[in-house]
């Protein structure tokens, strides 16, 4: 079973890899054909955003490469399984627009994998042999919520600065016929990524502790760690 879901995330990661680059030489080409026209703005900035999810997409292997640093493999489909939803279906797909809480299934992975990231900092910075980082089970959960949620308040940060200065409509505060919402309905966006990113957060917090807590530590699966056998070969 378990070979099973490891050739499945295989197949898909792959044709997640294989979506990105057949897109990026659309509209790459599309650009090109473009040229001078109205159009061709729009294109390239739809090539920068595919460009960006390509190189996104390889991150996991150049950080493998040039750090040493390991993503589990259940970590790594995820975060695949998140930038094709984002950049392919999300900004190019238009499903942000046209499919109800789009935004918030976004939201709510990122935080989730955020709060991943902040147990695996503690775990290796424990392994490490920094004593004075011994955390408790409450305080290693505690900082994985706070991690989570502090990226996802500068997230909303960086959505402010795309509306102010380059015209976005990121935060929702207008329709998508470009009239602008009042009061509280302008705040609805913000206010429920803010809560998604908490509620997210607070899930993986909660499902970390009682798994630090237990002696069936499933969590391990999912933590980052270093390939330290191979460090120690290139010393000897």
């Amino acid at each position: 079973m378990r070979e099973t879901l490891k050739k499945f995330s295989y197949a898909v990661v792959l044709f997640i890899f294989a979506s990105f680059i057949l897109i990026t030489g659309y509209e790459f080409v599309r650009f090109i054909q473009t040229r001078g026209t109205e159009r061709q703005a729009e294109h390239f900035l739809r090539l920068v955003q595919v460009g960006f999810g390509l190189v996104a997409l390889l991150f996991p292997s150049l950080l493998r490469k040039h750090t040493r640093i390991l993503l589990p493999q259940r970590i790594t489909f995820i975060y695949a399984v998140f930038l094709y939803l984002a950049l392919l279906l999300g900004s190019l797909g238009g499903f942000y627009d046209t499919v109800a809480e789009w935004d918030t299934i976004q939201h709510a992975l990122s935080s989730a994998l955020f709060g991943v990231l902040g147990f695996s900092v503690i775990a290796n910075l424990q392994e490490g042999g920094v004593q004075r980082l011994n955390l408790t089970p409450v305080l290693s959960s505690l900082f994985s919520f706070c991690l989570a949620t502090t990226i996802g308040v500068l997230w909303e940060f960086y959505e402010f600065f795309a509306d102010s200065v380059m015209g976005q409509n990121t935060q929702r505060t207008a329709t998508i016929e470009g009239v602008p919402l009042i009061g509280q309905a302008a705040l609805m966006d913000t206010m429920g990524d803010l809560i998604v990113n908490c509620s997210a957060a607070a899930i993986v917090a909660l499902l970390g502790y009682f798994a630090l807590k237990s002696s069936g530590n499933w969590l391990e699966g999912y933590l980052i760690t270093f390939d330290t056998e191979t460090k120690n070969n290139e010393t000897d």
